[in-house]
């Protein structure tokens, strides 16, 4: 592959906006949300001045970090363009987690018709995946005007098995439906990054690699950033619903041992997947068993030990071939949802050569290396969890919560009234608030005296 050698100058212009849309796992949701509050709010104007050519600092990135410029019109799909080759296992394997490979500028899109109140780049850096060999992961960084020494790490729930879905991708498209989230914590002047946590295989479900990616993602980018933006002391903190949720938790799990340089104010998760057994047997043969599908394919990118030759019949061949390119939720994208691929109520027996799909031992070392609580979290922690969750159940979901509380963790732990996607909106002013607090310094508050002792917990506690 040849890089390109010119050094860009300018970004573009990219343009202010108000918050148009929520994340939903549905079109009717997303798009309506997003049309209705776009009439309502429109568009404002653009942001002037010039990208500087390079951050100050840039003199003593490692690893010869290389520049390429503005993605323009037409985007290209990941295939089609170089920044997201991967660079040889040899170049790899001599840096160090974290380091930067190449950057580029951005204007970063929301909705596919507005544009992020934010500067952009795009960063690949050096990580690794579930089996610790070393890999190249991409995150998206936006800089607010004004910005505050605060950094967050946002854990898009793009749930993909297509690139297309992947947040670098969807913030060049304009098609990421946490947009909304994303750009309340840019109001509040915080500095976000979205790493690409699935990496380039999208490995739905592999736990491991998406915590690394994110750890990773955070030291790119202050790396990136001059210290002007971003000084040593800077508070970091993670937050995610559903599978940004699961990244976040995963992250918060490794960062004592994979990343002790990076000291984390917080963490806020809702909807997590706490125990991917639990989940699978929940919902197989409901309404959200396509997700059941979709784990399987993307969990087998990651553990070659899932035989799926083996394992599925013809149809279930037919149906992992028909999901091979499925994103759960970003119908902004246009791509196949295994929620609208005729799986509801779709049972896994039907489609595979064995009698119990989890009973097989492999998928259920897998499923078990993936489950959260296997670690302490050294950080205080809000989780939050719909009462009504679709993909987790109750009970699951205060095991995991009693798990942490057992391991030392400090966790405030919500029960949402309402479902797995209404959720994902009641309670993200509650966790912006909470993470606010944490960045300013505030000590966290705990509910592990009444989750361990099953009392009642009490409500008027942020």
């Amino acid at each position: 592959m040849s890089t390109p050698s010119t050094m860009y100058d300018r970004s573009g212009e990219p343009s202010l906006m108000q918050p148009v849309a929520g994340r939903a796992w549905q079109l009717l949701i997303g798009t309506g949300l997003a049309l209705a509050t776009l009439l309502l709010t429109g568009c404002s104007a653009p942001l002037s001045g010039p990208v500087p050519l390079l951050p100050a600092g840039a003199g003593h990135w490692p690893g010869r970090a290389v520049a390429y410029p503005t993605p323009g019109p037409p985007l290209a799909r990941t295939v089609d363009d170089p920044f997201y080759t991967q660079p040889s296992a040899a170049r790899l394997r001599s840096i160090r987690p974290g380091t930067l490979i190449r950057f580029r500028p951005l204007v970063a899109r929301a909705y596919r018709i507005s544009h992020v109140r934010a500067r952009g780049w795009q960063l690949m850096y050096r990580s690794n995946d579930s089996h610790g060999q070393p890999v190249a992961i991409i995150t998206t960084i936006l800089v607010p005007p004004d910005p505050l020494p605060r950094l967050l790490s946002y854990q898009v729930a793009y749930d993909a098995l297509n690139a297309q879905c992947a947040p670098s991708q969807e913030t060049l498209r304009g098609t990421m439906i946490e947009q909304l989230f994303v750009s309340r914590a840019l109001r509040r002047h915080w500095v976000v990054t979205l790493p690409d946590y699935e990496g380039p295989n999208e490995a739905f479900g592999a736990g491991r690699i998406a915590g690394q990616s994110v750890l990773d993602g955070i030291r790119a980018t202050r790396t990136f950033l001059p210290r002007r933006l971003l000084p040593p002391d800077t508070p970091v903190a993670l937050w995610g619903y559903s599978g940004g949720a699961f990244a976040s938790l995963w992250a918060g799990e490794l960062a004592a041992t994979y990343a002790p340089d990076i000291q984390l104010a917080g963490i806020a998760s809702g909807g997590a997947p706490a125990n991917l057994l639990a989940t699978a047997r929940h919902i197989d043969g409901g309404m959200f068993a396509g997700i059941y599908f979709e784990a399987v394919v993307g969990l087998s990118r990651a553990y070659p030990s899932i035989d799926t030759e083996a394992l599925l019949n013809k149809n279930g061949r037919a149906i992992f071939e028909k999901l091979s390119t499925a994103c759960l939720g970003q119908e902004l994208a246009g791509v196949r949802d295994p929620l609208l691929s005729g799986l509801t109520f779709a049972q896994m027996r039907h489609y595979v050569t064995v009698d119990e799909l989890l009973d097989v031992p492999a998928i259920r070392a897998v499923a078990r290396s993936n489950r959260l609580g296997q670690r302490a979290i050294h950080t205080p922690t809000y989780y939050y969890q719909a009462w009504f969750d679709q993909l987790t159940p109750r009970a699951e979901a205060l095991a995991l919560a009693r798990t942490y509380c057992r391991s030392g963790t400090t966790l405030l732990f919500d029960w949402a009234l309402g479902d797995h996607v209404t959720a994902a909106f009641t309670h993200a002013d509650d966790a912006l608030a909470w993470l606010s607090k944490r960045f300013n310094g505030a000590k966290a508050p705990s509910d592990c005296a009444g989750l361990l002792a099953d009392a009642p917990l009490h409500r008027q506690r942020r």
